[in-house]
């Protein structure tokens, strides 16, 4: 019977396919063994931080960590991983108060592995150790310094920033030791306005940069501006009215100061020559008078010297004056179904002028009219403004302000 078995076609091929089996469990074995390999630098994951947050917590210390695995698994296996593709991660849900920790990671590997083939030999760290505190989160404000120098002929304006407060959050610890954001301006012979987005540094209560390690900031760059205008000494002036009998040939003028310093931009700088004070009428000039008059500027220019005030010092030289008593009084305008009559019967008025001109003067020549156009209709007495007119000699002119009283009556 076995002769009949061993001449059957079917004997052979069953015994084929036997040692084709044999041989392919032969050569798996030997082609594709099993073995070790190391994977190290694996990045660990967190998950559960948003509850964390919503507890107002954070890890503060081992957030940055990596993990070493031995991994025993067929060759075919291990070639398909590598420290990018195999996950490490570690649930801090769970957690609802600061303190240390020392937590279980899950390892996860890439969708056509199966984990079933992978044995962990070993992995180090064995535990993931964490740190857990309190968040913070405060508002400080920005500060600059500038290390360098400006350009002569140049001064620098006053920092300003874009933001000017800086949101730090971290562990409540790192934040409460921050005072201030610095930023520092390095510059040599700085000649224009400094416009830059610059870093940052934090700064404690003890005036020390600290660590921005643990600590997140809602920038990483400052908007720095640093105005730098042109300076330029300029002088001061008063325009002269003529009058009185005086012109501009007959007066000595002192200011103080004589200048002051002004800072602005170039275009507005170049064609400043002087800084006039106003306008001083020479007719109200009795021999030498001082006044202060205010120093007023452009608002695209800065009085750097400070000076706000300027004295003026008014001097009439080579002049003669001479007071004559004037009864030519004249009243006009009196308000309708009013009568006006002159109180004052004479004044005294001064003349200026040249010794030889002055003397040719007579009281004749003089009036005085007062104008009622302006005043309020009211009966009695009033003190109202004059105008005093000096006819037939253009070399002579009168000197101050007048008034006189008047009866206004109905």
């Amino acid at each position: 019977m076995w002769k009949k078995i061993a001449d059957s076609r079917w004997f052979y091929v069953v015994v084929s396919v036997l040692l084709a089996f044999i041989l392919w469990l032969y050569v798996g074995n030997e082609a594709n063994p099993t073995q070790s390999a190391t994977l190290r630098g694996i990045k660990v994951n967190f998950s559960g931080l948003e509850k964390l947050e919503e507890r107002g917590l954070m890890i503060s210390e081992g957030e940055s960590q990596t993990m070493t695995l031995s991994l025993w698994a067929r060759r075919d296996v291990l070639n398909k991983l590598n420290s990018e593709n195999v996950t490490v991660t570690v649930d801090v849900s769970g957690i609802s108060e600061p303190g240390e920790y020392s937590l279980d990671s899950r390892i996860s590997y890439p969708l056509s592995v199966n984990s079933d083939a992978i044995d962990v030999r070993d992995k180090r760290p064995e535990k993931i150790s964490l740190t857990i505190s309190l968040r913070g989160t405060k508002q400080v404000e920005v500060r600059g310094v500038f290390n360098g120098s400006v350009a002569d002929g140049f001064q620098m304006g006053d920092f300003s920033f874009a933001p000017d407060v800086v949101t730090v959050s971290g562990s409540q610890e790192l934040v409460d030791q921050v005072d201030y954001v610095l930023v520092t301006i390095s510059q040599e012979e700085l000649n224009e306005t400094f416009s830059k987005d610059v870093p940052f540094t934090l700064i404690d209560f003890n005036g020390n940069a600290l660590s921005s390690s643990g600590l997140e900031t809602d920038v990483s760059t400052i908007l720095v501006t640093l105005p730098v205008v042109q300076l330029k000494e300029v002088p001061l002036t008063v325009e002269l009215q003529a009058g009185g009998g005086a012109s501009e040939e007959d007066v000595e003028v002192t200011i103080s100061p004589e200048s002051i310093m002004v800072s602005g931009g170039e275009d507005d700088l170049a064609g400043l020559k002087e800084i006039s004070l106003g306008s001083i009428d020479l007719s109200k000039i009795f021999g030498t008078d001082t006044i202060s008059m205010p120093i007023q500027l452009s608002p695209e220019l800065t009085n750097v010297s400070g000076v706000t005030e300027a004295t003026v010092t008014v001097r009439i030289k080579g002049l003669s004056t001479k007071v004559l008593e004037v009864d030519n009084i004249e009243i006009i305008n009196a308000p309708d179904g009013y009568t006006a009559t002159n109180v004052t019967q004479s004044r005294g008025i001064t003349i200026r002028g040249s010794e030889e001109a002055v003397a040719a003067v007579s009281a004749s020549q003089l009036r005085i009219v007062a104008d009622l156009k302006d005043i309020s209709a009211a009966t009695g007495s009033q003190t109202v403004p004059v105008k005093v007119y000096l006819d037939g000699n253009s070399e002579v002119g009168v000197v101050g302000d007048y008034n006189i009283v008047v009866s206004i009556s109905r």
